[in-house]
């Protein structure tokens, strides 16, 4: 750990999204046990997670702005983008009030949240975005015709939308500030909490970037006890999460590829499922509406996700081989660059998949040692890397450097102003 630097207040602006907020939470509990003062804006569905880390919970003004928003909003990238912009248009004003009248030493905000952002920019507070995804900012991706046409589909009649809100932001606070890239939005310094092998090479992505790993601090997830399973059998987690997990058809798929398969499987199916519409359950399956995910992780062999980012980097912090059935864009990005690391299988079918498709990734994954091998690998990286013990320190050095150029830069007028105190 880095010398102590003074007690700083911090201001942290984030959207209500469970892989967003997660990884802040220890960051947030190790700042507030090093002395500093972290009030936290969010939906109020978070609240009481940020006060058990220790943070001051503030709540938006936009009433729907929670979980269940993110959750209907994120299926598509440009629902994403659209709404964001549309609540920066109130929540920057928010966020601006909130600074000039709390008059923080920091602001930090998720790199999608654009309002943090421009809020910094605008009354010139020192500011660090947190990056719970990769960048691909500046790198080529190849996601084929269908996925294109999809895009397509659902991005150009949001284009009208975007750009009223856009030029209404820039309007208001300058092209200097409203320059894109909008998402995400790039700070003073940057954090990003992923595994640093899993950042590919990016314009975008500069010396102002460092990356922890995944915070994480089972402590306070906040999950429920869970008793190991008195089983000889490899144990296989399968969760689609908690945007997509009302996919009753790929649950039928599972029960269907593995209702014979030589392994214990603990499937994590969402409170909101009808399980009679997925039928009976085999019996090597064992079925619950939520699972203590980081605790199972550490007795599964292999674990079968939808590729969002808050999953794949816990499964292969703890050395946990994927099989990745991504339901949107960014967790088939995601699946894509686990199987180029080597650390799983990704299986991109839809809802065309099929139980023998199923059945032959995990085989795959299970039975070549490489690939447990590639994920033990970057889970050493991941511990090796910091977490949220790092990204404390690099937000205090940061803290440090802004205290000493103001120092150096107001050294006449201080050195005045103590004359003048003296005399």
């Amino acid at each position: 750990m880095m010398e102590p630097c003074a007690m700083a207040k911090i201001l942290y602006f984030n959207i209500p999204g469970y892989g967003h907020v997660n990884a802040t939470l220890p960051v947030v509990a190790e700042l507030t046990r090093r002395g500093h003062e972290v009030i936290y804006y969010c939906g109020t569905d978070f609240q009481g997670a940020i006060e058990s880390a220790g943070g001051i919970f503030r709540p938006y003004p936009i009433a729907d702005l929670d979980s269940r928003m993110i959750v209907r909003i994120s299926r598509h990238l440009a629902n994403v983008s659209s709404y964001l912009l549309k609540s920066a248009r109130t929540l920057a004003p928010f966020a601006i009030a909130e600074i000039e009248r709390e008059q923080p030493d920091l602001v930090m905000y998720d790199a999608v949240t654009i309002w943090g952002r421009i809020a910094a920019a605008v009354t010139g507070t020192p500011s660090i975005a947190s990056y719970t995804v990769m960048v691909n900012e500046g790198r080529k991706i190849e996601i084929g015709c269908r996925k294109m046409a999809v895009f397509a589909a659902t991005a150009i009649p949001k284009l009208p939308g975007l750009a009223i809100h856009r030029r209404a932001l820039i309007k208001a606070y300058g092209e200097d500030i409203m320059h894109a890239p909008l998402f995400p939005s790039k700070a003073q310094k940057n954090i990003e909490f992923i595994l640093p092998s899993f950042q590919p090479e990016s314009q975008f992505v500069d010396d102002s970037f460092v990356q922890v790993g995944p915070s994480i601090d089972p402590a306070l997830r906040q999950e429920a006890p869970w008793q190991p399973l008195d089983t000889a059998l490899s144990q296989v987690l399968i969760s689609l999460g908690t945007v997509n997990n009302r996919n009753t058809h790929f649950y039928r798929t599972a029960f269907a590829a593995f209702a014979d398969y030589p392994a214990q499987f603990i499937l994590s199916a969402g409170k909101l499922v009808d399980m009679d519409q997925i039928g009976a359950v085999p019996g090597n399956f064992l079925v619950k509406e939520s699972v203590p995910q980081l605790q199972v992780l550490q007795q599964s062999a292999a674990f079968i996700t939808h590729g969002g980012m808050n999953s794949v980097q816990e499964g292969l912090y703890y050395g946990v081989p994927l099989v990745v059935v991504p339901q949107q864009m960014e967790q088939f990005i995601n699946g894509k660059r686990v199987a180029e690391l080597g650390a799983g299988v990704l299986l991109d079918k839809g809802d065309g998949l099929t139980p023998e498709q199923l059945r032959s990734a995990l085989d795959t994954v299970l039975t070549m040692p490489s690939y447990t091998q590639a994920a033990r690998a970057l889970g050493q990286e991941g511990q090796a890397a910091g977490g949220y013990v790092r990204a404390a320190d690099e937000i205090e050095a940061f803290l440090g450097r802004v205290s000493k150029q103001f120092i150096e830069e107001h050294a006449g007028k201080i050195r005045v102003l103590s004359g003048y105190l003296l005399d």
